[in-house]
């Protein structure tokens, strides 16, 4: 999309050029009464042009000479100034492209010199070939400026991807890190199991079948955590549920009319990928509730209390006077319940008062 987007802003510029070689050549055969030799002229400096603008790129050398060399002779046989114009579109558009700046400063030479020709077959001298010189040199340095522009441009989007790449691999890294932590340490506590029961298997049957239970139990709660946060990863929010970026998520409710307050305690560095993920997914839902089930003008509070040894989150909003609907208590929240429980968490919604809350607690550490 990007490298289109450039080829389109490429073409937008010749036919730029394009327009105004064309305005230049046309002004020079009217001013010259329509000359044979300025109109054959003209239509040889304007024929790279055409093709230009039927999609023949020609050389660049080959480019700027056929556009640039006819001038000469309508300038010193007709002094027509328009023409120029002409040499000027040519040299700019050079500019713009090459790097060889041994060609742009030849090309540059002779555009300010082509002014001059006229002195050369005894025409009288006239201080505006000094303006046209300066003009010519001007329209180099637009194209200068323009190549610049494009390079910094490619350089910006050449930049952004990188630091998308890299911001990439560093979540994959985090990511990777998490989960390895709660394979990792399953694992060991499904090996020692394992091997208390094997090594008592014989003198202490019962002993060794609660061992082999306690091991199938942590099995099972860490597949069902690393299922959990392998398939919350695949939504579209993703990233801030990774993240815990609670405030962007308040963000969205209060733009859609409900006012939130949010009061985060404690920072979520240190939380495993499913705990984030998990207590993300409460907030997220209890809001949505909130927003499907509150009064009109109701507002809802958000807040979450992290440290060494849990993570508290309690969402309230206003409920409806007289209502008994239980409503906020959704389908999604029955999910996330389980998912709370299989972290070691519990998660309850209910009235207090005028008001529903849903509150979840998490151990640090529980994933594991």
């Amino acid at each position: 999309m990007m490298r289109a987007s450039v080829g389109a802003g490429s073409r937008v510029t010749d036919l730029v050029y394009a327009g105004i070689a064309l305005v230049a050549a046309v002004l020079a055969v009217v001013g010259a009464q329509f000359d044979p030799v300025v109109v054959v002229a003209m239509l040889v400096a304007l024929l790279p042009w055409a093709l230009l603008v039927f999609g023949v790129e020609l050389p660049q050398l080959a480019f700027v000479t056929l556009a640039i060399v006819p001038v000469v002779p309508v300038i010193a046989l007709s002094e027509i100034g328009a023409a120029l114009f002409v040499s000027f579109a040519a040299a700019s558009r050079l500019a713009s492209r090459s790097d060889d700046r041994w060609l742009v400063g030849t090309v540059t030479v002779v555009v300010m010199a082509i002014p001059f020709v006229p002195f050369l077959f005894g025409v009288e001298w006239d201080v505006g070939a000094i303006y046209f010189a300066f003009g010519g040199a001007f329209s180099v340095l637009v194209g200068v400026l323009l190549r610049r522009a494009t390079r910094l441009t490619d350089e910006l989007r050449a930049a952004e991807g990188e630091l998308a790449d890299a911001a990439a691999r560093e979540e994959r890294h985090r990511i990777a890190r998490d989960v390895h932590d709660l394979v990792a340490h399953s694992l060991t506590v499904v090996v020692l199991h394992v091997g208390g029961a094997r090594r008592v298997l014989r003198k202490n049957p019962d002993a060794a079948e609660a061992a082999l239970i306690e091991a199938e139990r942590v099995s099972r709660e860490s597949l069902d955590a690393i299922r959990g946060a392998v398939g919350m990863l695949r939504d579209d929010d993703e990233s801030d549920a990774a993240s815990l970026d609670l405030e962007r998520l308040v963000t969205t409710y209060r733009s859609a009319g409900l006012p939130v307050e949010l009061k985060v305690s404690g920072t979520a560095e240190p939380l495993s990928l499913p705990l984030r993920i998990t207590l993300y997914r409460v907030v997220q839902e209890a809001l949505a509730n909130a927003a499907r089930h509150s009064a009109p003008g109701a507002s809802a509070t958000v807040e979450v209390g992290i440290d060494d040894h849990a993570i508290v989150a309690r969402v309230s909003n206003e409920f409806p006077s007289g209502s008994t609907d239980a409503g906020p208590d959704g389908y999604g929240l029955v999910g996330l319940r389980e998912q709370t429980a299989s972290l070691g968490g519990e998660l309850s919604s209910g009235p207090e008062g005028d008001s529903w809350v849903v509150e979840c607690r998490l151990p640090v550490g529980g994933a594991s």
